[in-house]
């Protein structure tokens, strides 16, 4: 086995998955453009303590109940309540006079920060299936042999680390540009995580609701 190799694929597959835009990076988003850096960490630890949790689930196959449609289903429409509340505080907080210097709990708070990290992310139980997709590359690729207990290990904590610094990086850079950007833009800025949030919720909510019926 090409143990650095190996590493490195991990990782940067880790890294890879957590680029496309999603609820976890809105929220992250929304407390590193109003000065919550901290809060936007524990919103990146929280979602990759649930990504890697999944991962567990997967490399160690104890997972039989993500498999049923129905289950999936209900974490789904878990997803939408999330999402309309977290779209509904976006609204209310970019509304106010001074969008540079919001200070509402739910941004400000640490422990509900890490909250809204982990539950966004273990509405997706798909998460597992990434686990699994990429367990199977780096054995088509020669990497392992197979998924041992200590090599899954390995793997978990390198596409651990992979997602983490994406969302780590993220955070890094919206706090540095929160410095060039207006009150005013910031105002817009928020509203458009909102909608998109919004639209996030109702793509879980017709999905979910199409895995419920024909399930």
């Amino acid at each position: 086995m090409n143990i650095v190799l190996f590493i490195i694929v991990a990782y940067v597959m880790g890294f890879l998955t957590a680029i496309p835009i999603g609820a976890t990076q809105i929220e992250i988003a929304k407390r590193s453009l109003n000065n919550h850096l901290r809060a936007a960490y524990m919103v990146a630890f929280g979602s990759v303590s649930s990504d890697v949790m999944y991962g567990a689930i997967a490399l160690f196959g104890v997972a039989p109940f993500l498999k049923e449609k129905t289950v999936v289903g209900i974490f789904g429409l878990a997803a939408t309540v999330i999402l309309w509340l977290l779209a509904f505080l976006t609204f209310r907080d970019g509304a106010k006079a001074n969008a540079l210097e919001l200070s509402h709990p739910t941004l400000k708070s640490k422990r509900l920060s890490f909250v809204t990290g982990f539950s966004l992310a273990v509405t997706n139980p798909m998460m597992v299936v990434w686990w699994l997709i990429g367990g199977r590359i780096v054995r088509d690729l020669g990497l392992v042999s197979d998924l041992a207990p200590r090599v899954s290990l390995l793997f978990l904590i390198a596409g651990g680390l992979g997602l983490a610094s994406y969302l780590f990086t993220l955070a890094n850079m919206l706090h540095w540009a929160k410095k060039f950007i207006s009150s005013e833009i910031m105002k817009r800025v928020n509203y458009g995580l909102g909608v998109v949030l919004v639209l996030l919720s109702i793509y879980f909510l017709v999905t979910s609701l199409h895995t419920l019926i024909y399930s």
